[in-house]
């Protein structure tokens, strides 16, 4: 009898014991199914997250594809349009190395081929293959002798989209009444204060240009370092009966040594040389007792054949502001004269006094000695009127670069 009540309690406590392991079981399958539930939510969640990543990589490459295209497309309106040029000196020298007889014979002298004639005879590539889409473009070869040597100037005009600029035309579209910067004096153009923006690079060194002649050449005397230092003239003079010099430009060693500047490319290397020009230098003579700026007629004497020359009387005081600067010795032509800081030396200009003294300019005054005497030679040169401009605003930091 107790072994069969004890019995059922052991059934009770068995019964009792499997429900609670089948509430456990069922707790047990929640909790699973939650989990499942927040490892759903956890996936979804994940996947969200991924698209949008991808959504978003997708749309940052659109927009740097978008702007490389724009880029590329700003890139033709100087890059290719340089190219263009480029190819259309190319093309020019395959002309007339076909046609030489119709280059130009005289130093100096020039001739010009146009792009139809260079693309009719398949010198050239059709602008339109070249240029964007509905640019039309017209241009040309210039091509000048330069000794026994060529060079060659592009002009490319695209309309509103390009046009090619040469130095001159960048530099004279800045004209100034008042302060520093570029003036128009009479048929020329020339750069007057003290702090004018007309810093150039040119053959890796620094110059400043002095102005802009009437046929449209670049004067520009070199400003990179000191300049050596030569006599004007060292030969026997009859009238002081000794080595005082002779002070005419035409004999003088002033003269040889300018030549032997190009010859042996001093200042000017030689492949650089074709962008230069040959230009009147004013030689005219100056009484030692002094002349009114205004009427200088240092042109009266012109000395013609010479790629490198030197500074003028004129072209140092010119650029003063200073309302006092009229007479040549006047000091105050020092004031506002970015020649203050150019130690120049010798002028081209003698004394009409006497046969042996000539002009000099230190720090923007004007001085004269024997001509026999050793001085700065400080070397002026004139660029093709149709050198194009590449970059910079001419300022010390920024020069003026030019194509080359």
């Amino acid at each position: 009898m107790d072994e069969n009540k004890e019995l059922e309690k052991d059934v009770e406590i068995e019964e009792e014991t499997s429900e609670d392991d089948l509430d456990n079981e069922s707790f047990t399958y929640k909790i699973d199914n939650n989990n499942v539930g927040n490892d759903y939510n956890r996936n979804s969640s994940s996947n969200g997250s991924i698209m949008y990543i991808i959504a978003g990589a997708a749309i940052l490459i659109l927009i740097i594809v978008f702007l490389i295209i724009v880029a590329n497309k700003g890139g033709k309106k100087a890059g290719s349009y340089s190219r263009v040029e480029s190819d259309m000196v190319s093309a020019a020298k395959s002309y007339y190395k076909k046609y030489p007889d119709s280059l130009p014979i005289a130093d100096g002298g020039y001739v010009s081929v146009s792009a139809d004639t260079l693309i009719e005879n398949s010198y050239l590539k059709p602008f339109s293959e070249m240029v964007d889409k509905g640019v039309t473009c017209n241009g040309e070869v210039k091509v000048y002798k330069v000794d026994e040597e060529y060079s060659y100037f592009p002009y490319l005009n695209c309309g509103s989209d390009y046009e090619s600029v040469t130095l001159s035309k960048k530099i004279t579209s800045s004209i100034v009444t008042s302060g520093d910067g570029l003036y128009l004096y009479g048929d020329r153009y020339i750069f007057r204060g003290e702090y004018p923006n007309n810093y150039i690079k040119f053959n890796d060194t620094i110059w400043r240009i002095i102005g802009i002649n009437n046929d449209g050449s670049i004067k520009m005397v070199f400003a990179d370092k000191k300049a050596d230092r030569y006599a004007w003239d060292d030969r026997y003079n009859s009238e002081k009966d000794g080595y005082y010099g002779i002070n005419d430009f035409r004999v003088s060693r002033l003269l040889q040594y300018l030549e032997r500047m190009y010859e042996k490319n001093l200042y000017v290397d030689k492949d650089n040389r074709g962008l230069l020009v040959k230009h009147d230098w004013c030689i005219g003579k100056v009484s030692q007792t002094g002349a009114a700026i205004s009427s200088l007629s240092l042109c009266s004497d012109v000395y013609s054949d010479l790629y490198i020359g030197a500074v003028q009387i004129d072209d140092v005081l010119l650029p003063s502001l200073d309302s006092k600067c009229t007479d040549i010795y006047d000091t105050e032509c020092t004031n506002y004269n970015y020649f203050y800081t150019l130690n120049t030396g010798w002028t081209l200009n003698a004394c009409s006094d006497d046969t042996y003294s000539v002009f000099n300019s230190v720090s923007g005054t004007i001085s004269y000695k024997r001509a026999s005497n050793e001085n700065f030679v400080r070397p002026v040169i004139n660029l093709n009127s149709d050198v194009l401009y590449k970059s910079g605003t001419g300022t010390s930091e920024d020069p003026y670069v030019i194509v080359y």
